[in-house]
C-alpha cells in the first residue's frame, strides 16, 4: 500500500508526478521505446498486476521524438486515485468514502476559476505553417487495430453559445495529419447537445483540447458533471482552490494556464469525415464514425512538454478507474439531490464498463429500491444497466457479499425492474450498432422484504481473536 498521508493540492500534472515519484507510485522507462506499440503494451501489462502493485510511467525516450509519454498517472488503482485527489489512506486502507464526500462537496460547492494572463502552457506557440501534430509523439492504443494515433486523455472544451458555459469532457481524438484531428462527439453526450446548437445555427464551433491539465480537471471531464456547470469549476472544488486559466491564442476560450499543451481549432458545421475504428473501455473495437473534425489554428505547450495518455481498452485500465470513481461519486450527489433519503455509497464494477452499478441504501419507505433504479436511470442515462440496490449490512466492494444478498433475498417475478429502450451509447457492442442508442435496463432490488433469521456465522469478537491469534496455529498467514 502505498503512503499517502500527506494529502495536497497539485496546480499541475508535474506536481503530481513528483508526488507520485516520491511515494514509490512512479517508474521511469529510460529504454527506447515505439510509441506506436510499447507504450500501450507495457502500460497494459503494468495494468495486469494486482491493484496495490500498479504505478504511474513516464516514457523517458520515446523513438523519433524528445517528448515523454506520461500513462496511468490518475487512475493505475484507486490508491493511485486517492494520491491524485488528495485524500490521505486510513489505517493503511483507500478511504473510499472520503474520496466520494470529497466529490459530493465539490458538485455542491464549485469554485470559479482566476483569470491570468499567460502562463506555462504559452512558453511555446505554434500557429499558421508551423502548426504540426506530428512532431508529438501521440500513441496508438490499440497495435494493428486502431485507425492511427489517438488523443486519449484531452479534455476537449466547448462553450453552449447560449448560456456561455463552458464544457470540458474526454473524447477520442484521431490524428489526421499536422492540421486535423476527428473527434467523437455523441448525441446523448454534453459535447453532442452543444455541437446541435452550433450547427442549428449554421456557425463554426471553437473547440480547445487540453493535454496534461492539472490532474482535477481530468478527473471531471470523464464524468458526467450536471450540464451547465463548468468541470473547471468543480475541478476548483476538488483541488480546495480555484484553477488558473488563460485567453486561448486564437479562441474566446479559457483554458487551465498550467497545462502541459492545449490544441485549439475550429469544427465547420454540418462537414464529417471517417475516423475510427478505435479500441474503446467496453474491451471491444469501437467502429468507424462519421465524425468532426476540428481544424487546428494554434497550438501553445510548456517547455519540455510532457505528453499524457490514458488508455481505454479492456478493463481494467486507467480510463475505466476514473470514469467509474467519477460516476459513483455524480451517482451518489445525485441520487442524493434529487430527495432520495437512505442513500450511503456507490460501487461502479471496475469490469463492467460502467454497466454494472450497486446502491447501499438504509430502507425508509416502500419500493425505495425502485426510486433508486429511477435516479441512476435519470444521473446517467447511457450507463448503468444493471442496478442492485442492497442494504447497509452488505459490503458493495465485496464481489462475494453482493452475490451471497442477490442470492438471498431477491425473488426475480418479484424484485426485477425492467426498463425497456432507455437511453444507450452506440459503442455498446452488446446492440448492433444501429440499434444501440436504446438500451434495455435492470434493477434487482436485494432489500429484505420481511424478517430474517439470524446470519449463520460464529460471532465477530470470536473471528476477530482467532485473527488476532493467527500466528499462533502454525498455519500459512491470512491474506488480509
Amino acid at each position: 500500500m502505498l503512503q499517502t498521508s500527506h494529502p495536497v493540492a497539485f496546480q499541475s500534472l508535474r506536481d503530481l508526478l513528483d508526488r507520485l515519484e516520491a511515494i514509490g507510485g512512479l517508474q521511469r522507462v529510460k529504454k527506447k521505446v515505439d510509441k506506436d506499440w510499447e507504450i500501450a503494451c507495457v502500460t497494459r501489462q503494468v495494468m495486469s498486476l494486482p491493484p496495490e502493485k500498479r504505478y504511474a510511467l513516464l516514457f523517458e525516450n520515446v523513438d523519433g521524438f524528445a517528448t515523454p509519454v506520461a500513462t496511468n498517472t490518475l487512475g493505475a488503482s484507486r490508491s493511485l486515485y486517492a494520491v491524485a485527489l488528495g485524500v490521505a489512506s486510513r489505517n493503511g486502507q483507500i478511504d473510499k468514502e472520503a474520496i466520494h464526500s470529497k466529490w459530493v462537496k465539490a458538485l455542491a460547492n464549485p469554485i470559479a476559476p482566476v483569470v491570468v494572463k499567460g502562463g506555462p502552457c504559452k512558453q511555446s506557440i505554434m500557429r499558421g505553417a508551423d502548426i504540426d501534430l506530428l512532431k508529438f509523439p501521440v500513441p496508438t492504443w490499440t497495435p494493428g487495430q486502431d485507425a492511427g494515433a489517438y488523443l486519449s486523455a484531452g479534455s476537449v472544451i466547448q462553450v453552449d453559445p447560449e448560456t456561455g458555459v463552458q464544457n470540458s469532457g474526454v473524447y477520442r481524438g484521431m490524428i489526421k495529419g499536422r492540421n486535423r484531428i476527428g473527434v467523437l462527439v455523441q448525441p446523448a453526450k454534453h459535447s453532442g447537445v452543444i455541437m446541435q446548437k452550433y450547427e442549428a445555427a449554421n456557425k463554426p464551433m471553437p473547440v480547445a483540447i487540453v493535454i496534461g491539465p492539472p490532474p482535477y480537471l481530468g478527473m471531471t471531464s470523464v464524468g458526467r458533471v450536471p450540464y451547465g456547470i463548468d468541470e473547471i469549476n468543480v475541478a476548483g472544488a476538488l483541488a480546495g482552490q480555484p484553477i488558473e486559466v488563460t485567453k486561448c491564442e486564437t479562441l474566446d476560450l479559457m483554458v487551465p494556464a498550467h497545462s502541459e499543451m492545449v490544441i485549439e481549432g475550429i469544427v465547420q458545421p454540418g462537414f464529417r469525415e471517417t475516423e475510427g475504428p478505435f479500441g474503446e473501455f467496453y474491451g471491444h473495437m469501437g467502429p468507424a464514425a462519421q465524425s468532426p473534425i476540428i481544424d487546428v489554428t494554434a497550438i501553445t505547450y510548456r517547455d519540455g512538454t510532457i505528453h499524457q495518455g490514458f488508455q481505454e481498452q479492456m478493463p481494467p485500465s486507467e480510463g475505466s478507474c476514473i470514469k467509474d470513481i467519477a460516476m459513483e461519486s455524480i451517482l451518489l450527489a445525485g441520487l442524493r439531490g434529487c430527495g432520495i433519503p437512505g442513500v450511503l455509497d456507490v460501487y461502479v464494477h471496475p469490469m463492467s464498463c460502467q454497466s454494472h452499478v450497486v446502491v447501499r441504501i438504509k430502507p425508509q419507505f416502500p419500493s425505495h429500491a425502485k426510486a433508486v433504479f429511477s435516479g441512476c436511470w435519470a444521473v446517467y442515462p447511457n450507463r448503468a444497466k444493471q442496478v442492485i440496490v442492497v442494504e447497509d449490512d452488505c459490503d458493495i466492494y465485496d464481489d462475494n457479499d453482493v452475490q451471497w444478498h442477490v442470492a438471498t433475498r431477491v425473488q426475480p417475478d418479484r424484485d426485477y425492474t425492467i426498463w425497456e429502450k432507455g437511453t444507450g451509447l452506440p459503442l455498446d457492442p452488446s446492440m448492433p450498432k444501429e440499434q444501440a442508442v436504446y438500451s434495455g435496463k435492470v434493477g434487482i432490488d436485494a432489500t429484505r422484504k420481511h424478517h430474517y433469521p439470524a446470519r449463520s456465522l460464529p460471532p465477530l469478537q470470536m473471528l476477530q481473536d482467532v485473527k488476532a491469534m493467527w500466528s499462533q496455529y502454525g498455519l500459512p498467514p491470512l491474506l488480509n
